[in-house]
């Protein structure tokens, strides 16, 4: 199982802005100097620079990413599963022309956790699905998903004729508490809500031996709480567990109904579940690199926690980046 992030930003897509980028070369800068000695850099050599840029980590070399929700999830036997349709869906669907979806002869299952704008106006700039031949399987647990799909495509707000030029075929399935297997029962899919406003699901995808989660949007009780063994079941043993790390700790507790969490509450709830891998998602779309850099030592530190339940065992902590594929 592969899993690959395309948009990990929360609310609204953030371009990178000038303040950004003199940051991040600031911080390259920082990393030669202390470098430099051990490894002098050849600053006429073009292709020393480039070996540079490669090696430097990715904290330094790239931005977290400005695009909306959006996962990309490959099976071993090359099952595409992409979870919410968020602006990072156009960047996806780019990448896919390249193969059988722009020959129209591509399938893909799609989960949608909720729909809210930034996870769904990625959807009109999904080339693939104006490509006839081409097969989605769209699965929601919300009630009349393609009316509601059709509705952010209606005039004056869209080009009316777009929707009608989706000439892939889409079928809609709406999920309940029930389990679902797919793929001739080599995977199997489910959805627990989580407290967010409008109704925001997380989704356990076991294939390949290997448990992946997905619960972005979402705002979790205390983890001793006996409204938390249910969470902390549905995460359990996960080798992966992408979490909706957009506030700091007190911002979640003073902002509780706005169906948000920290990367804090991740640790405290991965560790209980045996969770391996967690990656800090739904970035706000205020923070900036150094904020997000802040959240991500909080949550690193925080696992080093020797009263946590799951020591000496620790949560790996990490942040979540567009471009990043994680093998599991």
């Amino acid at each position: 199982m592969r899993v690959r992030f395309w948009g990990v930003r929360g609310s609204i897509p953030t371009p990178a802005t000038g303040e950004d980028v003199a940051s991040l070369l600031a911080a390259a800068l920082c990393h030669l100097g202390q470098t430099q000695n051990a490894n002098p850099l050849d600053l006429s050599d073009s292709a020393a620079i480039a070996r540079w840029i490669e090696a430097l980590p990715p904290s330094v070399a790239s931005f977290a990413g400005g695009n909306t929700p959006c996962l990309e999830m490959t099976t071993a036997d090359g099952e595409l599963f992409i979870i919410d349709l968020g602006s990072g869906l156009r960047a996806l669907g780019d990448f896919l022309l390249d193969g059988p979806f722009g020959r129209g002869e591509g399938h893909a299952h799609l989960f949608l956790s909720h729909l809210h704008w930034d996870h769904i106006q990625g959807w009109p700039f999904f080339r693939p699905v104006y490509i006839e031949g081409n097969q989605f399987d769209l699965y929601a647990r919300h009630e009349d998903v393609e009316n509601l799909l059709k509705q952010q495509q209606d005039a004056p707000f869209f080009p009316p004729a777009a929707w009608d030029e989706m000439h892939a075929t889409v079928r809609v399935h709406t999920l309940n508490d029930d389990a679902l297997s797919l793929c001739d029962n080599r995977v199997r899919v489910s959805s627990l809500e989580l407290e967010h406003p409008s109704r925001a699901f997380a989704y356990r995808f076991e294939a390949d031996g290997q448990v992946f989660v997905y619960a972005s949007d979402g705002a979790f009780p205390h983890p001793e709480s006996e409204a938390a063994q249910s969470i902390i079941e549905f995460f359990r043993d996960a080798d992966l567990l992408v979490f909706d790390a957009q506030f700091t700790l007190n911002e979640s507790r003073q902002k509780h109904d706005w169906g948000h969490s920290s990367g804090v509450s991740g640790v405290e709830l991965g560790c209980r579940a045996g969770v391996k891998r967690l990656a800090l998602f739904h970035h706000a779309p205020g923070a900036s690199e150094a904020h997000l850099q802040e959240l991500l030592r909080a949550g690193q530190e925080y696992a080093q926690n020797p009263a946590l339940p799951c020591m000496p065992e620790q949560v790996e902590v990490f942040l979540a980046r567009e471009g990043l594929e994680v093998e599991l």
